[in-house]
């Protein structure tokens, strides 16, 4: 009985601090057609573009971090978060949207690019 020959790692020969050649990942294997479903989802997920996504930053003080991150994980069922930003965007539109309400007749406020409001520490 012959013993198959033993296969090579593609990380032998090299060490964290050498960064790994990039290889050409191997094409996969042609895969029959999937059937066509007869019927499209009755409700599509609508979800935007990442590109669309844009990173908000604010701070909290004494236990409001602890009490933000509770109430996320009491409200996630009842009002269909699925992380913390969901929670997040969800009140900051709320009061958003009461404020257009009672200052611009109920129409959106025109958006106004970063770095317009106070940045960093307020001068002395």
């Amino acid at each position: 009985m012959t013993r198959p020959a033993p296969r090579k790692s593609s990380l032998s020969g090299t060490t964290a601090a050498m960064p790994q050649q990039e290889q050409a990942a191997p094409a996969p294997a042609p895969t029959p057609a999937a059937p066509q479903p007869t019927q499209a989802r009755a409700t599509p997920r609508a979800k935007p573009a990442a590109k669309d996504r844009q990173q908000q930053n604010y701070y909290t003080y004494g236990d409001e971090g602890g009490r933000i991150r509770a109430a996320f994980f009491v409200g996630r069922d009842e009002f269909g978060w699925r992380n913390m930003t969901d929670m997040q965007r969800q009140g900051v539109m709320a009061i958003v949207e009461d404020l257009e309400a009672r200052h611009n007749g109920g129409e959106p406020f025109e958006g106004l690019p970063p770095g317009t409001g106070p940045v960093g520490r307020p001068i002395e």
